[in-house]
């Protein structure tokens, strides 16, 4: 594994904006902030559902081989890829490659953090309120890291300090395994959402630090060396299960489920950055709509979202690269692409081709 420096290491810290301790307090409860939450076991059982597809499963791998023909440096980035063909909600299934392996998402965990906020809304754990709801804008917008650890300390109650003693670690330590706590009650296991994003510039310090050390914490992603085996880590078919649950309004209320993915809104007009990821791999399909949320850090180059056809046909795709030089290509696109073609056939298509 890579050696990984001082200076890099700080993009995995824990929020660090004050040097002052905080006392801890618990998220309030607010007694008029919910409606009624959705039934975890509902989500429980619709992920039970999901079953490998071996001919989606061959057409997922036969697209990468034949991208990476003339792209050697996508195969060469060890992509993490997970597919859920929605068209019949009552039958999904999945396809995958290395869909089980841990990798870091860089700011893809922000849509995790973005559907917590309202889960904790629905669940009167708070209220998303004119300050908040611009810290959740600003994270999924423009991908703020500084709005992702403002929302982050909202729906943990845990703020940057010194180290703490014991006892107070302790709670420290179960606040910030919140989000965690909630996707395994869904029934998701395998993403370790438990720390925001940050900017470096030395802000690991503290009780930051402390819980990144802490190894009695299980599902962390260790940095080169394992100083740090406490980072935040996702898996691509944990990221697509989850879309899932968001797609099918079953993570959330209806109500809710669509104001996130209406957050989560990508078009490549208005942010011509995308035209290599999800949203630029659906741009050439009249009617077709993306949802994602992207990351980019280091060697990380990843993309998670619905796509979804004006019938309402609709798939999810996550999907993470993970390379030295870093992997900066249209393999997410060209994936993205295919996947609308195979799935959605001809219908609604625009003139153009794929990016």
């Amino acid at each position: 594994m890579r050696r990984v420096t001082a200076a890099v290491l700080s993009l995995f810290a824990a929020t660090a904006v004050a040097a002052a301790a905080e006392p801890l307090s618990a998220p309030p409860a607010d007694p008029g902030a919910s409606s009624v939450p959705v039934d975890a076991g509902r989500a429980r059982a619709f992920l039970a559902s999901i079953k490998p597809s071996s001919e989606l499963q061959s057409f997922l791998d036969r697209s990468l081989a034949e991208i990476g023909r003339s792209d050697a440096k996508l195969l060469a980035s060890a992509p993490r890829i997970a597919v859920i063909d929605l068209r019949d909600p009552s039958s999904p299934v999945l396809a995958a490659v290395r869909g089980d392996q841990k990798v870091y998402p860089a700011s893809v965990v922000k849509f995790v953090y973005l559907m917590a906020a309202y889960a904790w809304q629905e669940r009167g754990r708070l209220r998303i309120d004119p300050a908040l709801d611009a810290e959740l804008s600003a994270m999924i917008r423009e991908s703020s890291n500084k709005a992702t650890q403002k929302v982050f300390s909202r729906i943990t109650g845990t703020e940057p300090g010194p180290e703490l003693g014991a006892e107070e670690y302790r709670t420290y330590r179960d606040r910030r395994l919140a989000v965690k706590g909630w996707l395994q009650e869904l029934g998701i296991d395998d993403l370790h959402a438990v720390s925001p994003t940050y900017d470096g510039g030395g802000d690991l310090f503290g009780r930051d630090q402390q819980f990144l050390r802490d190894r009695t914490v299980a599902g962390g992603l260790a940095v080169s060396g394992g100083e740090f085996p406490n980072r935040q880590a996702m898996t691509a078919s944990g990221t697509a299960r989850l879309l899932a649950l968001l797609a099918t309004d079953r993570a959330l209320t209806p109500a809710d489920s669509e104001t996130v993915r209406r957050r989560m809104r990508r078009d490549v007009r208005e942010q011509p950055h995308l035209l290599h990821r999800i949203a630029g791999g659906a741009s050439s399909t009249a009617g077709v709509e993306v949802y994602s949320k992207s990351g980019t850090w280091g060697p990380i180059y990843a993309d998670a979202g619905i796509v979804r056809d004006p019938s309402g046909r609709e798939f999810v795709l996550a999907f993470f690269t993970d390379a030295s030089p870093p992997y900066r290509g249209d393999g997410i696109a060209l994936v993205t692409r295919r996947l609308i073609d195979h799935l959605f056939g001809d219908a609604g298509k625009a003139a153009g081709g794929p990016p």
